[in-house]
């Protein structure tokens, strides 16, 4: 015949019922151990209920009670406890029954890769022992199904601040392109988010170099790596882990518990290492996974930097031979020119420019800009180039040079055009007569001596836009000491953060500041003001200009 179940059964019945009903709403230990302790002082003979967080050894690191308090004297008496699984034969039995103790039930579990943790009821001398374990399982049960969750939900959210820092770090690092501010931005993003310090090494000529360090504490970073035996430990763990040897070390370098070491390499590439100094608890230490996926994000940056950058010089090296190698000499005159490739450019550009000398001395100047990059319209921009270089230097009148320029981008149905401009300069006393001819090119500039720059005539209609060509003229002369400065429109379109061009806002006043600087000079410091004024990526520069000599100083000589 079964037996009765008791009033006291049905309740404690209840009270577990409830604790699993609150299992899911637990979201601390603390919580937790309000919510299983008190409970379990309704157990028959209980005068305390005891609660010990510690490691997998017998370190104890959070003490947590109900009834008889955990503090002072009691802790050691707890680890006695929990070790020995019951009331040893030791002092402690001593101290227990000075407090009205006589028995204790104990309940240990250690979680997987969590700190574990002890339950004890402590029992009065009418206390059954058998039931306080029984009890305690229960509860214990409880407490093991809520550290779990617990577990579980910082997992996930970790895991989310992981993938937060991860995109952060990838927008970050794709946000340049340039190598040496991606080694910067890698070693910054990581501290103090992710690690104490972050070391970048690149590896070139076949060992690692440190290139970037970042850490909470620079000054002793700095100290560290001034010491030859740690800065070579740090070197050889570097070489170590991309030979593949080692990830992960402890004690290496003074101060950091942790040394994690991960090899950037991206597209079968190994770009070189990045060392993470961790000194917070291992437990906070980011996983091996996150750092390998953060590194390869980062390789990722550093390779694309290294992609752009030869693409970016084999556009350069590209661009320079559509240009001439150097600049003729005439007499009275002097040349210089400059091209400065846009930002963030990956294809040639249309700009061009040139200088012919006829055999009459009379000197042919042209500047033009192709519609468009890449190679059409390069081919475009050498053939406009060469086409009315050599039309001029055979002394074909400007505009016949430019008509027949315009019929040969007509008669090839090409959709791109050009703006081109011509200047015709011949000698006369005190100076030299300038005819300026002009495809919807921008006007020039004439600089002149003891007065503000002024800008001359443009007009006209892009080549290769009408079936005939529509050339605007104009003309103008140069004294000794004059300017004439001819360039393209990504001189005078750079624009700043509020959509302001150079042009407009800063043009004249900068080119009076350079009047009087070496021709050489004027060139490249006007193309670097304007490329400064833009906060985007500006169009390619060109700029080419002619300063009329004293005849006392002879001719110049051939100019690059």
């Amino acid at each position: 015949m079964s037996r009765a179940v008791t009033t006291e059964e049905l309740g404690w019945a209840v009270t577990i019922h409830r604790l699993w009903a609150s299992v899911a709403a637990i979201t601390s230990r603390e919580e937790l151990s309000d919510l299983v302790l008190p409970p379990l002082l309704r157990v028959p003979g209980a005068v305390g209920a005891w609660g010990l967080r510690h490691t997998t050894g017998t370190e104890i690191t959070v003490y947590r009670w109900a009834g008889l308090p955990l503090e002072g004297d009691a802790r050691p008496v707890a680890l006695e406890l929990a070790v020995a699984g019951g009331v040893p034969d030791s002092p402690a039995r001593d101290w227990l029954a000075e407090r009205g103790v006589h028995g204790v039930a104990v309940s240990r579990f250690d979680g997987d890769g969590e700190v574990g943790g002890t339950m004890l009821v402590l029992l009065g001398p009418d206390g059954d022992r058998d039931r306080a374990a029984l009890c305690l399982d229960q509860v214990a049960g409880v407490t093991r199904e809520a550290i779990r969750r617990l577990a579980a939900h910082r997992a996930e959210q970790a895991q989310q601040v992981r993938d937060a820092l991860l995109a952060e770090a990838s927008l970050q690092m794709d946000a340049v392109l340039d190598r040496t501010q991606t080694l910067r931005r890698v070693a910054r993003m990581a501290v103090p988010a992710i690690a104490e310090g972050c070391l970048v090494y690149l590896y070139e000529g076949g060992r690692p170099e440190l290139r970037s360090a970042v850490h909470i504490d620079m000054r002793r970073l700095n100290a560290l790596l001034a010491d030859p035996a740690v800065a070579r430990q740090l070197t050889e763990l570097a070489t170590e882990a991309i030979a593949g040897r080692v990830v992960r070390a402890e004690g290496v370098v003074p101060g950091s518990r942790i040394v994690d070491a991960q090899v950037l390499r991206a597209r079968d590439r190994t770009a070189g290492v990045l060392i993470f100094m961790f000194e917070r608890d291992p437990q906070d230490v980011p996983p091996p996974r996150f750092l390998r996926d953060l590194s390869y994000r980062a390789a990722l940056a550093l390779d694309n930097g290294e992609l752009y950058e030869q693409r970016r010089r084999e556009v350069v090296t590209m661009q320079q031979h559509l240009l001439p190698s150097r600049l003729p000499s005439a007499a009275g005159l002097e040349f210089a020119a400059s091209y400065t490739v846009g930002d963030r450019v990956l294809e040639v550009g249309g700009d061009f420019y040139d200088v012919v000398v006829r055999a009459d001395g009379t000197v042919g100047a042209l500047v033009g800009d192709v519609c468009g990059r890449g190679v059409d319209a390069a081919a475009l921009t050498g053939m406009a180039r060469h086409t009315l270089g050599a039309l001029l230097q055979e002394g074909l009148p400007p505009v016949r040079a430019l008509a027949r320029l315009n019929t040969s981008l007509r008669r090839e149905k090409s959709w791109r055009f050009l703006t081109a401009g011509v200047a015709l300069l011949r000698a006369e006393a005190g100076g030299f007569a300038v005819q300026w001819l002009s495809c919807g090119h921008p006007a020039p500039l004439i600089l002149r001596r003891g007065r503000p720059a002024e800008s001359g005539r443009g007009g006209g209609v892009p080549v290769g836009v009408l079936p005939e060509a529509r050339v605007g003229r104009s003309r103008l002369r140069l004294a000794t000491g004059d300017t004439l400065v001819m360039f393209t429109d990504g001189l005078t379109e750079s624009r700043d953060a509020d959509g302001r061009m150079f042009g407009d806002v800063a043009l004249y006043e900068t080119v009076d500041k350079l009047r009087d600087v070496p021709l050489d000079t004027l060139v490249h410091e006007l193309s670097a003001a304007a490329a400064r004024f833009g906060v985007t990526g500006a169009d390619d520069i060109a700029v080419l200009a002619i300063r009329v000599e004293d005849p006392a100083k002879g001719p110049a000589d051939d100019r690059l």
